[in-house]
């Protein structure tokens, strides 16, 4: 018995002493950086890792906590998939629809666009043009008396206003506002009570660290702590919200954006084994200065969730690559 109790506290000395070599090593590289936000690492579904470097406030006097919210950038953009594939599975609605079926107020010249086409940006939507404190109001109208790029299905183009019309999509399948949507499908069931999508100036929160872009698009603008991120990740793959096939079915196939290993409806970068086992996903984002980065490599049961509010995109990689080498 004395044997056994003196491997077991040999292994957590062993484990104690590798969680403070790692912490140690994230420091320095952040600090070198000027890193300003949290980092959060997983593994095997335990946190082994959950730091806050800085301050929320641009007068350096709120030092950040894990309340406080960043923008989720593109990573927000997930959501709204999710969603739709909620409406999918559900028998509510299929991916060869059309948009105008549930959005018949769309000019005519949009009534080819299907459901696909607003996952993939092959709709022929063109790009937002963003201004301080954009409503949804606003890109509606641009939507409307814009005229597309090219016929739906046969090009590729980034739009943000295809996001903004999966919210609406869901909206008027299930009859209530996006934001009540997402907040009783998504964020109280994962017990994510950081996360909020942002419609209007005055549902802004004092928990918001400095250095977005205030803008309030349904669907779009999502704010989280890294912890809430992790939530929804680690459900996304235990499928608590959709299929798991489901997600791994639609993952490949873009042939559009000339990226080998875009994944389809907004889910970043995949990475597969011999193009047939799926080993890990990748996805970032940014608004303007905050910038976000969700990564999950599934054999290794490694998930790392990066936040900032310095501007500075680069030092997510590289904090990655470092709590990779050291994982």
């Amino acid at each position: 018995m004395n044997k056994i109790f003196f491997y077991v506290a040999l292994l957590l000395l062993s484990a104690t002493n590798h969680a403070a070599t790692l912490k140690q090593s994230i420091t320095d590289l952040a600090t070198s950086h000027n890193f300003n936000g949290s980092i959060l690492v997983a593994k095997k579904g335990e946190i082994v890792l959950h730091q806050h470097i800085g301050y929320a406030d641009n007068e350096k006097k709120v030092k950040l906590n894990q309340a406080h919210q960043f923008s989720s950038g593109s990573i927000g953009k997930e959501f709204t998939t999710v969603s739709i594939m909620q409406l999918v599975e559900q028998g509510k609605l299929n991916y060869s629809d059309l948009v105008a079926q549930f959005v018949p107020e769309l000019p005519k010249s949009h009534h080819n666009i299907s459901i696909l086409h607003i996952l993939n940006h092959t709709s022929g939507l063109n790009r937002i043009k963003w201004h301080h404190g954009i409503t949804t109001a606003d890109a509606l109208a641009q939507l409307k008396t814009t005229e597309l790029a090219f016929s739906p299905g046969t090009r590729y183009l980034y739009s943000n206003l295809n996001v903004l019309l999966r919210a609406i999509v869901v909206e008027k399948i299930t009859q209530q506002p996006y934001d009540e949507y997402l907040t009783k499908t998504i964020f109280q069931p994962l017990g994510m009570t950081t996360a909020k999508l942002i419609t209007s100036a005055n549902k802004a929160q004092k928990t918001i660290v400095s250095g977005d872009y205030p803008t309030y698009l349904n669907g779009i603008t999502i704010y989280l702590s890294a912890l809430d991120l992790l939530k929804f990740e680690q459900a996304l793959w235990r499928g608590d919200l959709i299929k798991t096939e489901h997600i791994k079915r639609y993952l490949p196939g873009d042939t559009w954006s000339g990226k080998d290993n875009r994944a389809q409806f907004d889910f970043g970068i995949y990475y597969a084994s011999d193009k047939t086992r799926l080993t890990a996903w990748q996805h970032d984002g940014s608004n303007p200065s905050h910038h976000a980065l969700k990564y999950h490599h599934f054999e290794k049961q490694l998930a790392i969730i990066l936040l900032s509010s310095d501007g500075n995109k680069s030092t997510l990689f590289k904090l990655k690559d470092t709590i990779i080498d050291e994982l």
